[in-house]
């Protein structure tokens, strides 16, 4: 820290003189100010990477001073450390509340002078550093949101066209009466379309990383979200073996929910708990009214469960329990934040419980306002 610019505002001459003394002996660049009004006006001209200030001086304390550094943006990260001969506690509190970084009493202790004034430069260079990183990590993140929003916009349109025509190959090659051909077509189709779930995928992560979701509400069936969630599971898992078992305390409560957001929500659940199951795996996804009048939808498996240690690592997006590219498991990771994204705009709880070796539970909890009885919306109806 040799060489920092230490600017000392003090009334007393004498305290003046033997500070500069002293600081210039530790190597630092001394300044000196006889009252709040001129310190100021020298912090202002130049720059100061530490004040020490006297609290009482004439024209303009060190109260006064402290406060109009802190509110001056382009210099008020600058450290304070506040000198005062008062032993009263409420003077040394209001320091703080000011904003002081530090606190000296007089008569001063130069040894202890000198060591406080190199803790605290040296304590703001840390935290200037960790500013500094956060901000480059921030400025990253944000970049990497909005290249992931812009990329799955300009996605969307090449893979719907591939998509399309890759449709209308296989309807000619089935008029034609071609199998293989229909075959690679489908291959077409079929990856145009993980693909392009993969890219709303990042396009709704990177809307729920800038803000709360928007949601286009409207009422819906209970039974009518869990039937187009389940149908969208087990599209193209043909090949895999599982028994899934639907129970709902009543199919027709009306929900209160964005119906596409929240049929998504259920569909990654359940497409989890299909991908992660073993063979001869039992999923269950079930709905109940819970205590308060909320309603408790739950997918729950018996697969290999989730380790408490990485319970929040899977909450985090592009995530799984295994990330590495020759994971035996597809997938971007997003399902679980995607869910616990959408449930924070419907104002709902998410929880997600696992044993390993026996399965994982996953809940949302829908408020009670979110939530009308069959029979309510019959009373309504007459």
């Amino acid at each position: 820290m040799t060489g920092a610019n230490l600017l000392l505002a003090d009334d007393d001459p004498v305290m003046r003189e033997l500070a500069a003394a002293k600081l210039a002996e530790a190597g630092y660049c001394a300044f000196t100010a006889e009252n709040g009004e001129e310190a100021l006006e020298k912090i202002r001209a130049g720059k100061i990477d530490l004040i020490i200030s006297d609290i009482e001086m004439p024209v303009m304390d060190g109260i006064e001073l402290i406060r109009s550094i802190r509110g001056e943006k382009q210099i008020a990260d600058t450290p304070i450390i506040a000198i005062t001969a008062s032993d009263d506690p409420k003077i040394v509190d209001r320091i703080f509340a000011e904003g002081a970084t530090s606190f000296l009493a007089k008569p001063i202790n130069w040894t202890l002078f000198n060591q406080a004034v190199m803790f605290v430069l040296r304590a703001h260079q840390a935290q200037a550093s960790l500013k500094e990183a956060r901000d480059r990590a921030e400025a990253g993140s944000h970049f990497k949101d909005a290249l992931m929003s812009v990329m799955s916009h300009e996605l969307r349109t090449p893979l719907n066209a591939i998509i399309g025509f890759g449709q209308l190959l296989d309807e000619q090659f089935k008029k034609q009466n071609d199998p293989l051909h229909r075959e690679y077509a489908e291959y077409i189709v079929d990856g145009g379309k993980r693909l392009l779930e993969s890219v709303s995928d990042m396009l709704l992560a990177s809307d729920a990383r800038s803000g709360p979701l928007t949601l286009n509400e409207t009422d819906v069936l209970l039974g009518d979200i869990v039937d187009a969630a389940k149908t969208q599971a087990i599209a193209g898992k043909k090949t895999q073996n599982f028994e899934l078992n639907v129970r709902l305390q009543n199919a027709e409560f009306e929900i209160c929910c964005d119906k596409a957001l929240m049929t998504k929500a259920v569909w990654k659940l359940l497409d989890n708990a299909i991908r992660f199951s073993s063979t001869d795996a039992e999923i269950t996804i079930g709905a109940a009214r819970s205590k308060n009048g909320g309603l408790a939808l739950m997918v729950k498996d018996n697969g290999p469960g989730i380790p408490e240690a990485k319970l929040s690592e899977v909450s985090a997006p592009f995530a799984q329990s295994d990330m590495s590219l020759k994971r035996s498991k597809e997938g971007l990771g997003l399902g679980i934040p995607m869910t616990k994204a959408i449930a924070a705009a419907h104002n709902a709880q998410f929880r997600l419980h696992s044993t390993v070796g026996e399965g994982t539970r996953a809940v949302i909890v829908l408020p009670p306002e979110r939530v009308v009885s069959a029979a309510s919306s019959k009373k309504s109806a007459a």
